[in-house]
Order: structure tokens, then sequence, then C-alpha cells
């Protein structure tokens, strides 16, 4: 192949992610906008203690979902990009795991939030639980068979219902509490949550299904799956440790309202960061078609990335700084406290930047178990972290942890890369 010829594929890639970006970032700013309002409108009606309980149940399941599908959206991805399976196999595998592992789940977390002594009720946390580990899954699922299969506007348009369900159900709990003259309760939004989760699914099922034809199960195919799926479900899981963690031990080593004002926060820097979730969302199945060269060709395509995306973080973390006195109020004088959190918690945007491409840039290579044992030490670190600073600091230390594990992430996954990359081939 001469050069014009490669350049012209490299002009034609780079159309392509643009286009896949594109889509994304549209989806996704809808989204935005959607998940805005809807963060606003379920803190401000169940109050600080309330929407600390509530999102700590989140993060509960957030903490074990990564095991819901034992990677099966991951293996969807490289599997199709692959031609290893066809996609109505890859559908109807991971429908059945999903339904499987996450009704389990969701019962294993409600006996950890009773083993934990949280101040929710059982059937609250079930049915939360339930919504994310199950039907969110299932929907998570359709949305990574979309991106394996090159619909990136579908699956932007997947995440945009499943966000707008959601803004429509706490709005219409609001309107209905307000006609009985009765207080928005935990109670009445985890069955809202539930049923506008279910619709979301049904979407998802219906759309997916039309797509790849009827859902298909391979139990032989499944049982290799499981087996490499494993490293994605605890990468995931490493993941969510060292993101949410801190938002489960401060409901236990704190009170619910520090867990409140927290959350708060952490949820404006989660917000900041949609375009580079878009991006890395594109470039995810590219990665695998480098990654069959070897960590060189996706190291340099994940520094391609990080040159394209460290403005745009240097300049998000200084906006969090100076605006963050905005916040309280959009969020009412209750959420005062949320200034400073936001402000602690303002370079994390630039430091994911660098890590989260670093990081596929190993999982395109093959080298996930090596992603993998990275993350699950890292989240290690952070748990020890957050038992001796959480009692004394409360949300300050749970901000100083992240700020930490972040910028060893960037350190540890820089090395990685850079040490594969200097072995013989």
């Amino acid at each position: 192949m001469n050069k014009a010829m490669v350049n012209q594929s490299a002009r034609w890639q780079n159309r392509g992610l643009f286009r896949d970006t594109l889509h994304l970032s549209i989806g996704q700013g809808f989204r935005l906008i959607i998940q805005a309002a809807y963060f606003v409108l379920v803190a401000r009606a169940l109050g600080p203690d309330a929407y600390g309980a509530f999102v700590t149940m989140v993060a509960i399941s957030a903490l074990l979902g990564p095991f819901s599908g034992m990677g099966t959206p991951n293996l969807f991805i490289k599997n199709v990009r692959s031609q290893k399976r066809p996609a109505n196999v890859c559908w109807g595998n991971g429908i059945l795991l999903t339904l499987v592992s996450g009704t389990l789940l969701s019962l294993l977390a409600t006996l950890l939030s009773r083993l934990l002594q949280l101040k929710t009720a059982a059937p609250v946390v079930l049915t939360i639980c339930l919504a994310d580990m199950v039907l969110l899954k299932v929907t998570e699922l359709a949305a990574s068979g979309f991106t394996a299969s090159g619909h990136m506007k579908q699956t932007s348009i997947q995440n945009v219902v499943a966000s707008l369900l959601r803004l429509s159900g706490i709005c219409g709990l609001m309107a209905a509490m307000r006609l009985a003259m009765r207080p928005v309760t935990l109670e009445n939004w985890a069955k809202v949550y539930l049923f506008t989760t279910l619709l979301g699914t049904v979407y998802a099922i219906t759309r997916g299904s039309r797509l790849w034809g009827r859902p298909r199960t391979d139990l032989a195919a499944l049982r290799k799956d499981v087996a490499e799926g494993v490293y994605f479900s605890i990468a995931g899981a490493a993941t969510t440790i060292y993101n949410d963690i801190d938002k489960i031990m401060l409901s236990k080593l704190a009170d619910l309202a520090s867990t409140g004002v927290y959350a708060a926060a952490y949820r404006v820097i989660d917000v900041s960061m949609t375009p580079i979730r878009s991006l890395a969302a594109a470039a995810y199945p590219r990665f695998f078609e480098r990654g069959v060269k070897g960590i060189a060709a996706s190291y340099q395509y994940a520094q391609s990335l990080i040159a394209k995306t460290a403005v745009y973080g240097a300049v998000v973390s200084a906006a969090l700084w100076i605006l963050a006195p905005i916040l309280v109020t959009i969020l009412g004088p209750k959420y005062e406290a949320v200034v400073p959190a936001v402000r602690w918690l303002a370079l994390i945007p630039f430091l994911r930047c660098f890590h989260s491409f670093l990081a596929d840039a190993l999982s395109g290579a093959g080298l996930q178990s090596t992603r993998m044992a990275i993350q699950v030490l890292v989240a290690a670190a952070n748990i020890a972290a957050n038992l001796v600073i959480l009692p004394k600091y409360s949300w300050r230390g749970a901000a100083w942890t992240s700020l930490a594990c972040d910028g060893l992430l960037v350190a540890v996954f820089w090395f990685a890369n850079f040490f594969y990359c200097r072995q013989p081939k």
C-alpha cells in the first residue's frame, strides 16, 4: 500500500471516528441536559438525607453491576468486531446471563445493605438494585450491540430515551405528590425508578431484536465468553470501587447528609466528562482493531486521543473551580457545601483525559488482565485510604482520595504502556 493510500485510509478512519463521536456527543448533549434536570429535581425532591440514601443504593448497584452479565457488553463489541460470533448470539447470551446474574446480585446487594446496617428498607434496596442490575444492564447491552454494529446514532438515541424516561418519572411523581399535598419519599421514588427503567428496557429489546433478529443462545459459546468476561467484570468493578465506594463508605462512616453533598458534587464532575466519554466510546472498538498489531499501535492511538482531549480537560477543570458557587442557586441553600467539594474534585476531568485512553490501549492489545490488575490495586488503595480518612474528614477526605487515585491511575497506566512497548517483539 503506497503512502497516498495510507493517508487516504487514515483520513477515512478519522472521519469515521469524528462521525461516531459527533453522533454520541449529540446524544450525550441531550442526555446531559436531561440528566442535569433529573439530578436537580431528584436532589431537591428528596433532600440531602434521602438523596444520600438513594445514591448509596445506586453506588452499591454500581459496585456489583459489572458482574451482571459478566462482561457481555464488552464481549459484544469485541466478538462482533472480530467476527468471532454473530450478533444475535451475543444478544441472546447477554440477555440470558444478565437476567440470571443480575437477579442474584440484586438479592446479594439487599443482604449486603442489611449487613452494613444501612438505614434503608430492604424492599427499597431490592427495587433499586433490580432496576440497575437487571433492567438497565439489558439496556446497556443493547447500546453496546449498537456500537459494535456501527450504529452509534442508535446508541445515542437509546441513552437519551433511558434518561428521558427517568426525568419524566421524577416530574410525574413530584406533580402527583404536590396534588396530594404529600412529600416525595424514597419509597415512592424507588417504584417510579423501577417502572421507568423497565420502559427503557422494553424499548431496547424491541430495537435490538429488530436489528439483529430474535435473540439466540449458544451455551458452548456462553461458557467460553464467561471465562474471558470475568476480566472485564473485575476491571469494571474496580473502576466502580474507586469512583463510588467512597459514597457507600461515607454513608456508613459519616452521615447521609455528607453523602448527599459529596454525591451532588461528584455528579457535577461526572457531567463535565460527557464529551470525553463520547469520544472514548466511539474510539473503544478501534482500539481492538489497532491492538491486533500490538501494544505499540494501540498506545500510539491513545496518545493521539490524549493530545486532542487534554486541553478540554484543563479548560473544564478551571471552569468548575470558577463557576462552582452557581450550584448553590441551582440546588438550594442546603447544598452550600457542594461549592468547596466541586473545587476539590475539579482536577479529575483533566486526569481522566489521560487514563481513560491509556487503559483502553491495554485492552485493545489483549492486555485486559494487566488493566484489571492495575485497577484492582488502585481500588484496594482507595478503600484503605478511605477507612483512615473518612471518619475524620468526611466528604473532604473522599475528595482527596478520589484525586489521589485518579493521579495514580495516570502514572501506572502510562508506565504499563511504556513497559510493554519496550518489550522485544
